[in-house]
């Protein structure tokens, strides 16, 4: 029991040390601080605590293999680097320029970061003889330069600088006219005479730790078994993408200025790439990337209207053609047509196309373009012979898909909505996923000077970032924008009945508002005709309209009341009132007789401060009671002005001339002194 206690007890130490120290073991990684020199474009900071650049990219992913946490240090210049790294102030050097003979203290690693060309710049009016050219004392080696100064015509003098800030001083104020450094800012504007020979951007550690140079030789060789494009990848994000300087060999040029016209002819005719606009001139990324190639070689370009590849491979037999564009970049298969391709500008992702719901069988029927590259490289190489159905054109491949000749055709994804369009195969839909992909270039006559291979090679890498893709995205929105009734009604029937609905829907609520408003309109002038101004009581021509129906509300039988019209008229006790004072006792006595039993309806008279009121009673003498009864009780009420009211029999429907009879009987109750005065004789 003694030896099992004292277990159990070792056991919850061993636990409680592990929970203690497994932990911080396991999240210690090591850390190791990186020099670089800002502004040489390598390692930049773009905004305060953002690092890019194709060293900071490669860096990251060698701390990967590495096993270690890089922090990195800006130096002034690479001697500071150097210094730092010396003192062990920092651990790695990455992409110091130079042959290294500088830093005897250092070793390279196996491995190379980056290659980069040198670049030879000048000022804008160099035009040769015996010129001073600005380089830095870092050691960078250029033997070729001088056989670029051989092959441009001059003769020069080196001028070392120990800062890249004052080697461009002295370029800007013509100190020198010109200067020699490593091709890391491809996008300046400064006129680039010539690229030669190549900088080795290695990656340094200090002679003394050599477990480090070790463990990092092995990294990189891991990164590079994982990544073997590591280098390619960043020269293109970071280098290439900003587009090359394009310099031009004097071989070059003068074969430019001979040339003067290039005869194209273009493979790839379809929407967004070469094609006609409402206009009826050729436009599309093609067309952009030919345009581009005219501005950059000061040439013109000819287009040679011709558009199937036997017609293609027959003028260039004849020497019509100097070069075809949006061809395959496959030496072997362009070899046939006697073309040789320039590096590619242009991925194109193929995209299956199938009628829209269908099932596809299990052996499917494809439609393809006979001859055509990915036709032989992917559609041969996928299905049988038997069945492939081959068409003269993109177009007739939809069409027969659409019809039920065919399954399945494979198309660039970008002209998928021109091509079901100009087919009118609206029942047909594409993935979105490519199955495969072609990269395409510019094909060269076999027969050409080798010396436009090389220039458009130099070309294609001087293009501007987007050029291509900027137009591919606007010829592609620009059709989206008209796509027919027919292509959505087959592709989203649901969508269209719920669109057509809408619309439908749109269209009566608009007519119901328009209706309602003219209503509301007819209603607001009516009510406007009818309503007197000054006391904004119903007036005449409301009771002329709604005579009947007050009419119709008397009660029948035998002890029928009969129908009289009252007029009450109220005059101010003070002479100087004015006229606006009335509407207020005016609205209040309408509020007090619409509240008797004897009055049917209450409105404005003609005359201002008049109430005009139709009425029931029994006979005259009960009619005279009540009206003179209510005179009584409003005057006290309103002890400011003075009522009179007349009466007169309705035994004919016609108000003006009953108003005229009561308004007679006011003025007499009026001249009289009385409240209420009766009249059922009319007027003379």
């Amino acid at each position: 029991m003694r030896i099992y206690s004292w277990a159990r007890r070792l056991c919850a130490l061993l636990l409680i040390l592990g929970t203690i120290l497994l932990p911080a073991r396991v999240s210690a990684i090591e850390e190791l601080k990186v020099g670089y020199v800002p502004g040489t474009g390598f390692v930049e900071e773009d905004r305060p605590g953002h690092l890019r650049g194709n060293g900071y990219e490669y860096m990251e992913f060698l701390s990967g293999f590495l096993g270690a946490k890089f922090t990195y240090i800006p130096c002034v210049n690479w001697w500071e680097a150097g210094a730092k790294l010396n003192s062990g102030e920092i651990d790695l050097l990455p992409a110091m320029p130079g042959d290294y003979k500088s830093l005897p203290f250092a070793r390279r690693t196996d491995h190379v970061i980056a290659r980069f060309p040198m670049e030879l710049v000048v000022q804008e009016d160099f035009t040769g003889g015996h010129v001073r050219l600005g380089t830095l004392d870092y050691n960078y080696p250029t033997p070729n330069l001088a056989r670029i100064a051989k092959e441009q015509g001059f003769s020069y003098e080196l001028i070392t600088f120990n800062e890249p800030a004052a080697m461009k001083n002295a370029f800007t104020s013509h100190a020198i006219d010109g200067y020699v450094q490593p091709l890391l800012h491809p996008g300046k504007t400064e006129r680039v005479l010539a690229l030669f020979d190549r900088v080795s951007y290695r990656l340094l550690v200090h002679q003394d730790r050599s477990e480090l140079f070790a463990r990092v030789n092995a990294a990189q060789d891991n990164l590079l078994l994982n990544q073997p494009n590591i280098r390619n990848r960043l020269n293109d994000k970071y280098e290439r993408s900003k587009g090359f300087p394009l310099v031009l060999s004097p071989a070059e040029q003068a074969y430019l200025q001979d040339k003067k016209v290039l005869k194209v002819a273009v493979l790839m005719r379809s929407k967004p790439y070469f094609y006609h606009d409402a206009d009826g001139t050729w436009t599309g990324a093609t067309k952009a990337l030919l345009d581009q190639l005219a501005a950059d070689l000061g040439i013109k370009i000819e287009l040679v209207e011709e558009k199937s590849l036997t017609e293609i491979h027959r003028l260039l037999k004849r020497g019509t053609v100097d070069m075809v564009a949006d061809v395959p970049c496959d030496f072997s298969w362009l070899d046939e047509l006697g073309l040789i391709p320039t590096q590619p500008y242009l991925d194109i992702g193929f995209v299956p196309i199938t009628k829209h719901g269908a099932v596809l069988p299990e052996s499917p029927k494809v439609a393809a373009v006979d001859g055509l590259f990915e036709t032989v490289t992917f559609v041969k190489a996928s299905y049988p012979e038997e069945r492939i159905l081959y068409c003269k054109s993109l177009e007739e491949c939809c069409q027969a898909v659409s019809n039920g000749l065919a399954d399945i055709t494979y198309i660039p994804r970008a002209t998928v909505p021109s091509l079901l369009e100009s087919s009118s195969a609206y029942n047909l839909s594409a993935d979105t996923e490519q199955v495969f992909a072609s990269t395409i270039s510019l094909g060269v006559a076999q027969n050409a000077d080798r010396r436009l291979w090389q220039i458009l090679n130099k070309e294609i890498n001087h293009l501007p970032p987007g050029l291509l893709t900027t137009t591919l995205n606007q010829g592609t929105h620009e059709h989206i924008q008209h796509f027919s009734p027919q292509y959505l009604l087959y592709h989203y029937p649901q969508q269209s009945a719920l669109l057509i609905f809408l619309i439908m829907a749109i269209i009566m609520g608009i007519i119901y508002y328009r209706s309602r408003n003219h209503r509301q309109q007819l209603a607001a002038m009516e009510q406007l005709a009818c309503r007197d101004k000054f006391s904004q009581l119903p007036n005449m021509l409301y009771l002329e309209q709604h005579l009947e129906e007050l009419m119709a509300k008397i009660p029948t039988g035998p002890a029928k009341p009969a129908c009289y019209l009252t007029l009450f008229a109220i005059t101010p006790k003070d002479a100087s009132a004015s006229r606006h004072l009335l509407a207020p006792p005016l609205q209040e006595a309408a509020r007090l007789l619409a509240a008797k039993e004897w009055v049917l309806s209450v409105a404005a008279g003609t005359v201002s401060g008049e109430l005009i009121c139709l009425c029931i009673a029994q006979n005259n003498r009960q009619m005279l009671n009540f009206a003179a009864e209510f005179v009584t009780d409003l005057n006290a009420l309103q002890e400011n002005y003075a009522w009179q009211a007349g009466c007169c029999p309705m035994t004919e429907k016609n108000l003006s001339q009953a108003e005229a009879i009561a308004a007679q009987a006011c003025q007499e109750a009026r001249e009289k002194g009385t409240p209420a005065r009766f009249w059922d004789k009319p007027l003379e």
